[in-house]
C-alpha cells in the first residue's frame, strides 16, 4: 500500500530577513486546501465591456485574499513581533499587512516552496 496522505505537515524556516532569530512554522496544504486556495484565486469576473484596470484590480484583491488565507491557515508559528514586541497573529489582515514587505515576501517564498508539487522522485507526502 502507498500512503496519500500528508506525512511531514509542517517545516521550520528560518528567515534571514528577521534577524537574529526570526522563524516562522509553515504546514503543508492537503489537496482540498489547495484546490479551494485555485478556486479562490480563479473566482474573478471576466467583465468584457469593462475597462482593463477594473478587471486587473479585481484580480489584485483575489490574489491579496489569498495570500492572507495562507498566512492565517499555513503559517502555524512564529516569533515575529510589531516594534512594541507584541506577537503578530497573522489570521489578524491588518497584521499580516503590517509585516515589512522583504519579511512577508520570504515567508510566501516558504508557503510556496513548501507547498508546490515538484515531479521529482524525492517528492514526499
Amino acid at each position: 500500500m502507498a500512503i496519500a496522505t500528508i506525512v511531514n505537515a509542517t517545516e521550520r524556516c528560518t528567515l534571514k530577513s528577521a534577524p537574529p532569530d526570526g522563524y516562522v512554522i509553515i504546514r503543508r496544504m492537503s489537496y482540498g486546501e489547495k484546490l479551494k486556495r485555485q478556486g479562490m484565486l480563479t473566482k474573478f469576473r471576466m467583465n468584457m465591456g469593462g475597462k482593463k484596470e477594473d478587471m486587473s484590480a479585481e484580480v489584485d484583491f483575489f490574489q491579496e485574499k489569498v495570500s492572507l488565507w495562507e498566512f492565517a491557515n499555513l503559517v502555524v508559528e512564529h516569533n515575529l513581533t510589531d516594534d512594541l514586541l507584541v506577537p503578530l497573529n497573522f489570521k489578524n489582515a491588518n497584521d499580516v499587512v503590517r509585516l515589512g514587505p522583504v519579511v512577508g515576501e520570504e515567508i510566501q517564498v516558504y508557503i510556496d516552496k513548501l507547498n508546490a508539487f515538484e515531479e521529482d522522485d524525492e517528492v514526499k507526502n
